[in-house]
């Protein structure tokens, strides 16, 4: 009897064992089937912060906007509003993904989409589709551009800056295969006779040189 009795507890034995194993490989291809996978957070992505200081512009190279009516002659002085470009670090570009923020104009761009054209980084579809383009740049950086690779500008405020009694104009002519003019006296009447719609200069053509804090260079290049 005692023989007996210890094979029906030694099958009994082995058939728990084996339905327990059984249980335990299906919790374990249960859990694998509906753990999450780890997912990257979402990001926001900010331009550099400008190294010009409107403030304090003393020895620079700035784009910059103004009108005719700008100019105080009188008085030596030229208001004007000081822009710079947007510029992204590369690392930070390169690790845009769907889900993460861009900062662009000022505003927060939810990125949908990331893709690329050669050099260029296109978000959302690009700028056709109301997202950006991110054009590297060079310095470990991507500026941000519009139609015909023209950068795209942040208004960092306006200015009343000091012309330089000695300040010249460097004016581009109404079609790209004209010269440039180079003018080093009578400024005001140069600006005064120019046509009404060449009377505003903008930051997308526009760049104004600074040294010891007074405008040397006001230059205005052509562009399509």
């Amino acid at each position: 009897m005692s023989v007996f009795y210890l094979k029906i507890n030694t099958k009994l034995i082995i058939t728990v064992k084996h339905h327990t194993l059984f249980m335990a490989a299906m919790l374990l291809l249960a859990g694998c089937a509906t753990s999450p996978k780890p997912t990257t957070p979402h990001r926001t992505i900010a331009p550099l912060e400008s190294g010009i200081r409107v403030d304090s512009l003393r020895d620079c190279i700035v784009a910059a906007s103004f009108a005719a009516a700008d100019f105080n002659w009188r008085g030596g002085n030229l208001d004007m509003t000081v822009f710079d470009e947007y510029l992204y670090d590369a690392v930070d570009v390169s690790m845009l993904q769907a889900g993460d923020t861009l900062i662009y104009e000022d505003k927060h761009m939810p990125v949908d989409s990331v893709g690329r054209s050669g050099s260029t980084v296109v978000i959302n579809q690009g700028v056709e589709h109301g997202g950006a383009w991110l054009s590297a740049f060079g310095g470990g950086t991507y500026r941000a551009v519009t139609f015909n690779d023209h950068p795209v500008f942040c208004n960092l405020g306006k200015v009343n800056v000091i012309l330089a009694e000695d300040f010249v104009i460097v004016d581009c002519g109404e079609n790209p295969s004209d010269p440039s003019d180079t003018i080093r006296q009578a400024q005001k009447a140069y600006i005064d006779m120019l046509p009404g719609h060449r009377r505003d200069f903008n930051p997308m053509n526009t760049t104004v040189t600074i040294e010891n804090g007074l405008v040397k260079e006001i230059n205005r290049r052509w562009i399509p």
